[in-house]
């Protein structure tokens, strides 16, 4: 089975203050063919931080990309152990450093964050199934991978 791969462009914009837009632009793999839909995502950062809050700041963008990836390889995974769902929902919480500049030139003492998530399921199937499924998305989600390189990913799976 050849290794699956999938292109972006996308190109972030200033907005002024602390604001911008990015246009997302996929191509499905080596074919360079455009998608028909074009994505817009706009960021901001909170009053604290200088930015306006008028957009998610760029940590909650990619946490929700973590729990969109994990929810998409759940439904996959569910769908391959033979689950048929019925609800599906994915919390995720934990601590991020808001900087690496005071890391700039030493060496990090700890994980730049620590995540807690928490699926909850139900649907037709039977325990071992449903963490079956969740082993897979271990396993196979590529953001959970990404973030857990660099920090403590603790996840729990209620089946309801």
């Amino acid at each position: 089975m050849p290794i699956q791969t999938a292109n972006y462009d996308l190109v972030t914009t200033w907005r002024g203050g602390m604001a911008s837009r990015t246009l997302c632009h996929s191509f499905a793999g080596g074919k360079r063919q455009k998608m028909r839909q074009k994505h817009v995502i706009d960021s901001d950062e909170p009053a604290e931080l200088g930015g306006k809050g008028q957009a998610p700041n760029p940590q909650e963008l990619m946490l929700a990309a973590f729990n969109a990836c994990m929810t998409a390889a759940f439904l996959q995974e569910a769908c391959w152990v033979g689950i048929t769902l019925t609800h599906l929902e994915i919390q995720t919480c934990g601590q991020l450093l808001t900087s690496l500049s005071p890391l700039w030139g030493q060496p990090a003492r700890e994980a730049p964050g620590r995540l807690q998530y928490v699926i909850r399921v139900s649907g037709h199937g039977r325990m071992f199934q449903f963490e079956q499924a969740h082993q897979r998305v271990i396993d196979s989600s590529l953001n959970r991978w990404l973030l857990a390189q660099n920090m403590t990913i603790e996840g729990d799976l209620i089946v309801l």
